[in-house]
């Protein structure tokens, strides 16, 4: 029989009983690159290209290369609560700005 744990708090999920929600998560390093236009027959595609990850940096580049992850976590039913109410876990208490007054 697999046995399952919250990824959150630890608590045993009994499959045959209890809810068990599965988390999936995707990360991708991502990069807006400049508009180029096409109209420019002479350019140097290459050389801006080269200037690109001069600006960029080495190390900068090489993180790029391998930021992606997909990760899978299992919630019980009270943490599954949790994580919708705040998925990001976000401080929501700076949404509003309220005076002291």
């Amino acid at each position: 029989m697999i046995h399952y744990s919250c990824d959150r708090c630890k608590r045993p999920i009994n499959p045959k009983t209890d809810l068990r929600y599965v988390v999936r998560l995707e990360t991708q390093a991502m990069m807006d690159l400049p508009d180029f236009q096409d109209s420019e027959d002479e350019r140097d595609h290459l050389l801006e290209i080269e200037e690109l990850l001069d600006e960029l940096g080495e190390t900068e580049a090489s993180n790029c290369s391998d930021d992606y992850k997909k990760l899978r976590y299992d919630l019980c039913s009270n943490c599954h609560e949790e994580f919708i109410k705040n998925p990001i876990s976000g401080d929501r208490s700076n949404r509003v700005g309220f005076s002291q007054n």
